[in-house]
């Protein structure tokens, strides 16, 4: 189980190295800049992107019913699995265990805290892709998702639905889904051949494979097709050192191997070509290794709807409605929120070699988790519910010389589910990136982690911890 739960950490950070394996293996064209400290969807880049990326291969046609029996399928598969395969006992179903489903109505699951914060979600990316996969857009997609997730909770286990799952499943799934599908047809060519060819199909399946499935069973992966026309992305890496001071103590320290990736789409500042749901976009994905011990953060971004807004003269101004999905798996706490972000972003030049970049953003989580001590009492070892974040923060780019920035997000989650009470967890990070070459950095990173628990029968309970990065950041 150990070594199970290690794979499922540090799998996301790996998959996105292969991922910018690929890309530079198949000469993908990618743009270059430095803008990318901000957290999710704070970016700027300068090139602009015309169009959804599921129009820039061939043209699927539409098809609605289709997806629906494979959502069907997909889900009587997974059952059949779990069932001969695994012989789990919640997949021991009959029609009576369906009519108390209907009965009974929704509760709260005791399932695991990666189970229900990320593999739920996953699976839902998986019922949403296969409605993008046959030509349908963002809004047709997402019923898919929550009638894929309605099926399984009431039909396909013999536990009763749960509230968590009916949001974390289709909501978040549709943010993953939505990347996924993206990237996946940045990969895409109909024009390569060979072993090329070969390789761009698989990669892409790899990373939706519900895409790689109807392109399979439709014939598209062998069709030969015109050069992809791929919407404008950066992809930056960075490798360094992570050291944790618990309790913020010199004395008590753990250092750990940093390793991150992020994939930025789109121009946030080009709002006219956000045309559809996602057409920017950012997604981070880190891992922290030590020995018995993993820092994991998984943090995604998309604009559902953005507009200028003129506040200032000489200023570019924004604001905008994100879909966001924040995941920490740290040595202080374990949290998870999906999220619907207003944000504000401005940018100002302040001189002819400086400039500024400010946001504020407030969110509406719809659901969020945390780990707490006292969960125990409902079965599991962390606390489930909605709430509310908020997020500051500036950075100061200096030309050919590099940035300082600091940010700050605070997050509150109502418990419904565990030990009832009120959970407060946030993050400040302040650093600065020195530029070694034009697209290589040095990294200093100052990070304050600090969770407080307010607790209606327990004691309060308060977490401070710091730590300092040290890595190098390459722009590819």
């Amino acid at each position: 189980m150990k070594h199970r739960i290690l794979y499922m950490l540090v799998r996301p950070m790996f998959f996105w190295l292969f991922l910018l394996f690929i890309l530079e293996f198949t000469k993908t064209t990618a743009q270059i800049n430095s803008y990318d400290e901000l957290p999710s969807g704070m970016a700027k880049y300068p090139f602009s992107n015309s169009q959804d990326s599921s129009l820039q291969n061939a043209i699927v046609k539409k098809n609605y019913w289709l997806p629906a029996v494979e959502v069907i399928g997909l889900n009587i598969g997974v059952w059949a699995y779990s069932k001969y395969l695994t012989s789990e006992g919640w997949s021991d179903i009959n029609w009576e265990t369906v009519k108390n489903n209907f009965k009974t109505g929704f509760k709260w699951d005791v399932d695991g805290y990666l189970m229900n914060q990320f593999w739920h979600p996953y699976h839902g990316s998986n019922y949403y892709n296969l409605a993008r996969s046959n030509g349908l857009g963002f809004w047709e997609s997402a019923p898919y998702a929550f009638g894929g997730s309605l099926i399984w909770e009431f039909v396909m286990e013999n536990e009763a639905p749960s509230y968590n799952d009916i949001v974390n499943t289709p909501v978040t799934g549709i943010i993953l889904g939505e990347i996924s599908f993206r990237v996946s047809n940045l990969i895409i060519d109909e024009s390569a051949i060979g072993f090329e060819r070969f390789l761009r199909e698989f990669s892409s399946t790899l990373i939706d494979p519900m895409q790689g499935f109807n392109r399979l069973i439709r014939g598209d992966m062998w069709k030969a097709g015109k050069p992809n026309k791929r919407s404008k992305f950066n992809v930056i890496v960075s490798s360094g050192v992570h050291n944790v001071f618990f309790s913020s103590k010199i004395n008590s320290s753990k250092s750990y191997l940093a390793l991150r990736a992020d994939l930025n789409y789109g121009d946030q500042f080009s709002v006219s070509d956000h045309q559809k749901p996602f057409d920017y976009f950012t997604l981070r994905a880190e891992v922290n290794i030590a020995p018995g011990d993993n820092i994991v953060g998984i943090f995604a971004s998309g604009v559902i709807w953005d507009n200028k807004l003129k506040l200032f003269e000489n200023s570019k101004n924004i604001i905008g409605i994100y879909k966001e999905v924040d995941i920490h798996i740290n040595t202080v706490y374990k949290l998870s929120a999906t999220s619907v972000t207003g944000q504000i972003i401005n940018t100002v030049p302040l001189s002819a070699s400086v400039s500024m970049q400010n946001y504020f953003g407030l969110s509406a989580i719809l659901m969020g988790a945390t780990n707490s001590q006292y969960a125990s009492e409902s079965g599991k070892d962390y606390n489930i519910g909605p709430g509310a974040s908020a997020k500051i923060g500036a950075k100061v780019i200096f030309r050919n010389f590099g940035e300082i920035y600091s940010n700050y997000k605070r997050f509150w989650i109502h418990t419904l589910s565990g030990a009832e009470g009120e959970e407060f967890v946030g993050l400040l990070n302040i650093g600065i990136n020195y530029q070694l070459l034009e697209n290589s950095f040095l990294g200093v990173d100052f990070l304050l982690y600090e969770r407080y628990g307010d607790y209606k029968y327990f004691t309060n309970t308060q977490d401070v911890n710091s730590a300092l990065r040290i890595y190098l950041k390459q722009n590819i």
